[in-house]
This record gives structure tokens, sequence and C-alpha cells, in this order.
């Protein structure tokens, strides 16, 4: 395998070479005139030309602030974001404006432009010291013109007109909404206000109502009850002449004395005929037992003495010549003396028998003369008590017709009294039906008016709050744009640098194309 390549100094041209540091020295060294030349030649150029034809301008700039406030009303908008304020600050609408007044006032041509990015410019600056503290961001309206007071008047008048169409976009609904909230806020409050004297004044006008129902029927059932008291007073009082009456008439009370005078009398009579009766049932009795004792009693009694002397015994055993072995002492033993005495119990029998049929006798006569009037009386207290009874009766079912007449007034007064309560009752259930539905819906009213009474109070801490904020704006001219002492630099180093490095490089290129050239040809 051999090496086909050659050296650069024989062939750099040739395809697949490779260029040492000697070969570029070497191009270089040949083509360094045109590559410095056209350099030179493009950076003078550019240097003359920004020089000559690029007039001076100056630069002002108006420092805008963006502070929001720390309490914030709901009714104002939003604060918008840094961003948002620069996109207003560049819209068309502020620019236009602007430039119109700037035409207004001699400032600008007519024909002169407002362009973005030329004759104006924003910038935003925000820093940060410390995680916890956050400085306000800053919004720079900048300006140039062809003098320094043109730069100042248009930076100042762009700002102006930003600050004018910031205040109206925050504060035109904001004030709509106040003047709104301040012209509700009072009627709810005046709404709020009648209808809880709407409903005080129907509380008390019910309840007034509900008392004078209560005091008329009071009065109407102490009326009834008055009424019905004289009737059944009066009542009682006729029923109680009638009965008196009815029985002096009669002369009810003197024969009832009568007959319970001949009743005591009977019944004692009965009590004391008994009495002699059971007296002389117990002689009988005693007479008979006292007569059968005496019966069997005997009236003299035998006295047997026995034989007690011992000689007497002996002699009487010797006295037929027997000895004591021929004696027979068992029927000796039964030898006595006997002797008669009157027997005291029949005595005393015959005595008691004695005294027994006296008062037997006596009480005979007793007991039918008391017997005789017994029935005499009995007949008596029999016939004046069916006389009685027959009054009685009489005056007792004329007492029962006074009591269920009585019973019947009683029950109509009760009756009456219970139609009156009840209808009292209903009466008063009414209103309080009447009261508790008024009472509800005026209830209901006040709920739903309170409650956006409290909705509109809400608001209207906020409106005041709004109020309290409308000089407050959320960005502010922290400085206004001054007249600059010096012109903003034209940039002419930097452009004829520029120049010159493009015109270089144009340099190179026509001498890499010159060689190319050479080596082709």
């Amino acid at each position: 395998m051999t090496d086909n390549r050659q050296p650069i100094e024989s062939d750099p041209s040739r395809q697949g070479g490779e260029l040492s540091f000697a070969d570029i020295v070497a191009f270089f060294q040949r083509h360094w005139r045109l590559i410095f030349g056209a350099a030179f030649a493009a950076g003078l150029l550019t240097a003359l030309t920004v020089i000559l034809f690029i007039p001076r301008k100056y630069e002002a700039a108006a420092t805008l602030i963006i502070v929001p406030p720390k309490f914030a009303s709901d009714l104002k908008p939003s604060t918008l974001t840094v961003q948002g304020y620069q996109q207003l600050l560049e819209s068309d609408a502020v620019i236009a404006e602007a430039r119109r007044r700037l035409i207004a006032r001699g400032v600008l041509k007519t024909d002169d432009l407002l362009r973005l990015g030329r004759e104006i410019d924003t910038k935003i600056f925000a820093s940060r010291r410390a995680e916890e503290t956050v400085l306000a961001p800053m919004l720079q309206a900048v300006a140039r013109g062809r003098s320094a007071e043109q730069a100042a008047a248009i930076a100042n008048e762009w700002a102006t007109v930003f600050l004018e169409r910031t205040r109206q976009l925050m504060a035109g609904p904001t004030s709509a909404t106040v003047e709104l909230i301040d012209k509700q806020y009072p009627e709810a409050r005046s709404a709020v206000e009648k209808l809880e004297q709407q409903r005080n004044d129907a509380q008390t006008g019910l309840q007034q109502r509900f008392d004078d129902t209560v005091t008329r029927w009071d009065d109407t059932i102490t009326s009834y009850k008055n009424q019905t008291a004289d009737l059944v007073a009066a009542y009682r009082a006729e029923t109680r002449r009638i009965l008196e009456s009815f029985s002096a008439t009669k002369n009810l009370e003197t024969r009832r004395v009568r007959l319970d005078a001949m009743r005591r009398a009977y019944g004692d009579l009965q009590s004391e005929q008994t009495r002699v009766n059971s007296q002389l049932e117990q002689r009988k009795l005693e007479l008979e037992a006292v007569r059968k004792q005496l019966a069997v009693a005997p009236q003299y009694l035998e006295i047997h003495k026995a034989i007690t002397d011992d000689a007497l015994w002996q002699s009487l055993a010797n006295a037929k010549g027997k000895t004591d072995q021929d004696v027979n002492w068992p029927e000796l033993q039964q030898r006595s003396l006997v002797s008669q005495q009157l027997n005291p119990m029949y005595q005393e029998l015959a005595t008691r028998a004695s005294k027994v049929e006296t008062d037997v006798f006596t009480l005979v006569p007793r007991a039918e003369q008391l017997k005789g009037e017994t029935a005499r009386l009995s007949v008596e207290v029999q016939q004046l008590g069916e006389e009685y009874g027959a009054d009685a009766s009489e005056l007792e079912k004329l007492s029962q017709e006074r009591d269920a007449g009585l019973e019947k007034l009683q029950e109509d007064r009760s009756n009456g009294l219970g139609e009156l309560t009840r209808n009292k009752q209903r009466a008063l259930d009414d209103i309080t039906r009447e009261r508790e539905a008024r009472l509800a819906g005026l209830g209901r009213d006040i709920s739903h008016e309170q409650e956006l009474y409290g909705e509109l109070a809400k608001a209207y801490n906020q409106a005041v709050l709004a109020k309290a904020q409308e000089n407050v704006e959320d960005v502010r001219l922290g400085a206004p744009a001054v007249p600059p002492e010096t012109p903003k630099p034209r940039g002419g180093a930097t452009k004829a640098l520029l120049a010159a490095i493009l015109g270089g490089m144009l340099g190179l290129f026509v001498a890499l194309v010159r060689e190319a050239a050479v080596k082709t040809g």
C-alpha cells in the first residue's frame, strides 16, 4: 500500500489535503492588504456615515412605581401584573393619545411618529434583597427625541396618558359600583327598618286584638255565669218555697213529729213488752223447774246414827248368849239409830216457788195490758204512717221533679259555658293563626331583606374602603423625565468596529475566491 498524500507546500489546493499553520500564515501574508484594507474601509465608511448622516438623539425616561395597597377593596379591580402594566403602557391607544397630545402641544410635528423600539421603549426593573423582602417593581417609559426637552416631554406625556388610562380603568367600574351601593345601602336599611316596624306594629296590633278578644269573651262568660247563677238561685228559692208551702199545707212537719213520737212510744212499748214477756217466760220456766225440784225433794229427812259405843255393841252381841263367833258383825254394822227431820231444801224450794208464782201472777196482767196497748198503738202508727207516707211520697216526688229541673238548668248552664269557652278558644286560635302566619311572612321578608342588607353592608364597607383608596393609585409616577444634559451616544465606534469586522470577513472571502480562482486557472 503506497502513501498518495502530497505535501501542502507543493499542492495546497489538492483535494483531501491538510492545512498547517504555516499554510494559513502564508495565505494571510499573501492577502493581508486585501483583508485589512476591506476592514479599514468598511469601518471608516461606517464611522463617516454615523458622523455625517445619523443625527444626535436625546433619551429621557419617566420612572413608574407599582405599589398595590395592602388592604384592597373587593370592588376595586384587581391589580395588574408588571407585564400587564407594560402591555398597557405599550398599547396603541396610549401611544396614539400621547402622540395626539404632543402634536397638539407642538412638541411633535404632524409627520413625526412614536414607534415602539425606536422613538419610545419600556423597561422593567424588579429586585429582591432577601427572600422575605420584596421591593416594589418599577416600569420605565423611555423616549428619544431630537432635543433634550423633546425627549423629556415625550416621556412625561406618555407616562401621564398611561396613568390617566390606568386611573380610568381602575376607578371607572369602581365609581359606578360605589355609587350604586351608596344608593342601595340606605334603601335596604330603610326597608329592613320599615319591615321591622311593620312586624312590631302587627305584633302589637294582633296582641291588642288578642287581649281585647280575651277581655270581651271573659266579660261575656262572666255575664253568662252571673245570669245563669241568678237563674239557679231563683230556681232553688222557688223550689224551697214550693216545698215549704206544700209541707205547710199538708202539716207534714207536725205530723212527722207526731209520727216520730208515736214510733218512739211504740218502740218503747215493744221494748217493755219484750222485756215483760221475757221476764214472764223466765219466771214460768223457773217456776216449772222449781216445781219439778219440789216434786222430787222429800219433805222430811230420816237421820241414821251409827252405834259407836263398844260396850253397847258388846252387850247387844251377848244379849242372847252368843259368842263372838256366833255374832253376824256385818248385819250388826248396818244397824243405827233412826230419827226424822224437816228437809231445809224442800222448805227453800217451796219458798222460792211461792215467790216465783207471785211474780208470774203479777207479770201476766202487765203482759196482757202491754199486748193490747202495743196492738192499738201499732194500728195507729200504721194508719198515721200510711197517711204521712202518701203525703211524704208526694212531697218527695215534687222534690225530685224540682231537682231534675235544677239538674237540667245546671246542665244547660254548663253546656252554655262550654259553648262560650269553645267559641272563645276558636276566636283566640284564629287570631293566633293569623298572627303566626302574618309574623312568619314578615319574618321571611325581614330575613330576606336582612340578608340583602348584610350583603350590601359588606359591599358598603368595601365601597368605603374603595372610596378611601380613590387617591391611592397602584401605579405612581416615581420620577418624571428630565431633559438629559448630554445626548445619547450614537455608537459610532461600536458600529465602525462591527463594520470593520464585517469588511474584514468580506475581504477574507474575496481572498479565498481569488486564491481558488488562481489555483484552478
